[in-house]
């Protein structure tokens, strides 16, 4: 991470704490979090099974990641939850995620969104204790193996991720990491097969989860966001402040996927054809506007003299025949989507040009989910 990106957080969660007060007010300071450890910055919390951790006694561990280590806990006498341990280089993402949980949480939109307890130290660590929620909407993808999941679960499921992250826009905090990790069932139950063989849930209710990287209308919209298959290609291409409509191309980018039982733009870590990619499926040129303002490498691939309204040079001489070959035989959204009223609700929410871009609220409304 850059010195300037550093001091832009820095700032952010300084500004945070003077507006919401809600990290300071909600951590306990454990006596031993200024103890000694020798484990190093980016190592997990060892942990022991049936160890206390305050009051919490660790049942079993549930996962890691990135971010930390989530160990299935439970407080005497009481029910059990889920304790998040952060790695000590995370824990300003994780404070910051604490900022916006307790913010939603007094405005009463913890149905919504994972709810967050206490957050405290323990032995020189972040731990932040949450509800325990079900299965992920990725690990039911999963299970399905490539299938897509039936409509009527689509559009349910649609319907609450529009609701809910427009209920956040409204609050003027954009999510920025909208992806199927980050959608869970609110109820922690085991998935089942069902009807033509796929795995379904019992309850087919979710709330999101992982609100480290959300930032409010008031902040720098200016660094790259988002896992790049669900990035929208404002932030892509840093041609400009990004704001609330790139989490409706996440929530898109998210629904065809449910649909087609893969990722809508199947690339990895090549933005040249990503971007190339997004031009074949949503079948639109980049907007002049957004050739013109284009920043870092990719700025080299657009020009500001069109060929039939054509900004995007593609392909680039040293790109490969098989990322070539990838773009060519990519079907556009016309021919992947094949319910009509789905794919015209897509076609609006993945519009190239954020200005012209459907909102959450306006996508709630649209035909497709009247049935």
């Amino acid at each position: 991470m850059s010195s300037k990106e550093s001091r832009r957080r820095s700032n952010r969660r300084s500004n945070r704490k003077q507006k919401y007060s809600t990290t300071t007010s909600s951590v306990v300071t454990d006596d031993e979090s200024n103890g000694s450890s020798s484990s190093d910055d980016d190592q997990h919390y060892k942990y022991r099974r049936g160890e206390y951790i305050r009051e919490y006694k660790v049942k079993r561990h549930i996962f890691d990641g990135t971010f930390g280590r989530v160990l299935k806990v439970k407080r005497r006498n009481s029910k059990t939850y889920a304790l998040k341990i952060v790695r000590r280089n995370h824990v300003e993402s994780a404070q910051s995620e604490a900022d916006v949980l307790f913010h939603l949480k007094r405005k009463g939109l913890s149905r919504y969104f994972v709810e967050l307890y206490e957050c405290f130290h323990h032995r020189g660590y972040y731990c932040m204790v949450f509800e325990r929620l079900g299965p992920s909407l990725y690990e039911l993808m999963k299970l399905n193996k490539n299938h897509g999941i039936p409509m009527s679960l689509i559009r349910s499921i649609s319907k609450q991720l529009l609701k809910y992250i427009g209920q956040l826009h409204d609050l003027k905090i954009v999510h920025t990491d909208l992806k199927p990790e980050n959608i869970l069932f609110s109820k922690n139950y085991k998935l089942k097969r069902g009807q033509q063989d796929l795995y379904l849930p019992q309850d087919d209710r979710i709330k999101i989860i992982d609100l480290g990287g959300a930032v409010f209308d008031y902040e720098g919209h200016d660094c790259i966001i988002n896992t790049r298959q669900y990035r929208a290609p404002e932030v892509q291409l840093q041609c400009s402040e990004w704001n609330h409509k790139s989490d409706v191309w996440g929530i898109a980018c998210i629904i065809a996927e449910m649909y087609l039982g893969h990722l809508l733009f199947q690339t990895r870590k090549n933005e040249y054809e990503h971007m190339a990619l997004v031009e074949k499926v949503t079948d639109q040129n980049f907007p002049y506007w957004m050739a013109s303002s284009v920043k870092g490498s990719l700025k080299q691939c657009f020009t500001k003299n069109s060929t039939n309204g054509k900004y995007y040079i593609w392909p680039q001489e040293n790109t490969t025949k098989e990322s070539i070959a990838k773009v060519e035989n990519q079907k556009p959204l016309r021919e992947l989507i094949l319910d009509p009223l789905l794919r015209d609700l897509l076609q609006k929410m993945l519009e190239i040009d954020p200005d012209k871009r459907i909102s959450c609220h306006e996508a709630l409304h649209h035909k497709f989910f009247c049935h």
